[in-house]
């Protein structure tokens, strides 16, 4: 691990965030079960949450193919040496971070756990002030206005 990185600390990884956020969404459903009421166990959770987990996976690996066509790694405490454009980064400057929620949302259908559904939003949040804020704070200050012409030009997420 190298100083000129986005995180200095491996445990700032959004597989950190997703992971704690889904440990205490199985806890809570079990002292509390939390599903979706009149559509608890039925097939449509799963018609939903598949298809989702499958969009999910899929926008991972087509981002790290980015990440790795350009030989750059995936993990924030590695130092980034250009900015990624291609791929799914076209449409989105977090395309990791937007697949692992579409995943961790099929999840929550496809088990019916509707607690991980209701932490999404505070998981994401922590995202975006633990790990997306200093991420693109080293990005603006590493690239500059290459950096932020690509931030005009691509969303956050979608």
């Amino acid at each position: 691990m190298t100083t000129d990185a986005a995180h200095s600390s491996l445990w700032r990884t959004a597989d950190i965030y997703f992971g704690s956020s889904l440990v205490l969404g199985f806890a809570l459903n079990y002292y509390h079960a939390f599903n979706f009421g009149p559509l608890s166990g039925s097939a449509t959770l799963h018609m939903v949450g598949a298809p989702l987990l499958v969009i999910g996976s899929l926008v991972i690996i087509y981002s790290k193919q980015a990440l790795s066509k350009q030989g750059q790694p995936s993990a924030p405490s590695v130092a980034t040496t250009t900015i990624v454009d291609g791929g799914m980064f076209r449409y989105s400057r977090n395309p990791l971070y937007a697949g692992l929620a579409t995943c961790y949302c099929g999840l929550s259908f496809a088990i019916d756990n509707a607690w991980l559904l209701a932490l999404l939003p505070i998981t994401l949040i922590a995202i975006q002030i633990a790990l997306i804020a200093p991420e693109e704070h080293y990005l603006e200050e590493k690239f500059g206005d290459e950096y932020r012409a690509y931030k005009k030009r691509v969303r956050r997420w979608i």
